[in-house]
């Protein structure tokens, strides 16, 4: 049997398993329903790469717990890390913020984390991967091609649109800092028509932003609160703060419709 369509099949069970279990956590801290995770669909891929170093790097230790907790640890630990990295340098911008966690390394990674994704290796190795891989060995060859075939797709078009929405929002940040620079250049001690133009063109575009919604940036911007382009940090903040006020401005919409017809039932 190929091990590629096996291999994949983990890599997504874990990387579902890894989104419910960042899902439930930031429910428990926040209060409040996060589709976690860098992709749209209902996965976290760290965990499932995490998930398959645990498993295929630690097997030849796996009569010691003790030996598997603190070396997985270190694997998720330089996982994390460079995931942080790569995604910093691909993207020039920070997704996620440890600094103010204590132990952190660089805001990367946190002594906190490290301990929680050492504990789910255990998990995983001794609790769930054995039952996992006897379900999974016993399918038939064709359908666990086809299965993992399909997924492989649909996480495929997934990561491209969601690569594809974050620098069409990086664009048209570059342009709200572009017509702010060239404001900050006018001369404002004495009034220039240009002046005004140019500040219509930049409110009009930052209105434009916001109404034309993009769902993927907005569930981005859910999932990893301390984002930001390195670049563009006061233009995406005021994006934030911009789309915050146009949901509560559609949030209060929707609640005086809502009383409109209940009042027009009576």
């Amino acid at each position: 049997m190929d091990t590629f369509y096996i291999n994949f099949l983990y890599f997504f069970i874990y990387s579902v398993l890894g989104w419910i279990v960042e899902t439930l956590y930031c429910r428990s801290k926040d209060g409040k329903w996060t589709n976690r995770g860098f992709l749209f669909g209902p996965y976290c891929p760290i965990y499932g790469f995490g998930a398959l170093i645990v498993i295929y790097s630690l097997g030849f230790f796996i009569s010691s717990p003790i030996q598997v907790f603190i070396l997985a640890m270190i694997a998720t630990a330089i996982l994390e890390y460079l995931t942080s990295f790569i995604l910093e340098k691909i993207f020039n911008a920070k997704w996620w913020d440890y600094s103010n966690m204590k132990f952190n390394i660089n805001g990367r990674i946190c002594l906190l984390n490290t301990l929680e994704f050492g504990i789910l290796s255990l998990i995983i190795i001794y609790g769930i991967h054995p039952l996992i891989s006897t379900f999974i060995l016993r399918l038939p060859q064709e359908l666990i091609q086809l299965i993992s075939t399909s997924l492989l797709i649909i996480i495929s078009i997934d990561t491209c649109s969601t690569v594809i929405s974050l620098l069409n929002l990086k664009e048209k940040l570059s342009i709200l800092y572009d017509l702010a620079e060239k404001l900050k250049k006018q001369n404002h001690l004495q009034y220039k028509l240009s002046d005004f133009y140019l500040y219509k063109e930049l409110s009009e575009f930052r209105k434009n932003l916001i109404t034309k919604r993009n769902i993927q940036i907005e569930r981005i911007l859910d999932a990893f609160p301390n984002f930001e382009f390195k670049e563009f940090k006061k233009q995406l903040n005021e994006f934030k703060l911009d789309l915050h006020k146009f949901k509560e401005e559609l949030n209060k919409q929707k609640k005086s419709k809502k009383i409109k017809k209940l009042k027009e039932k009576n």
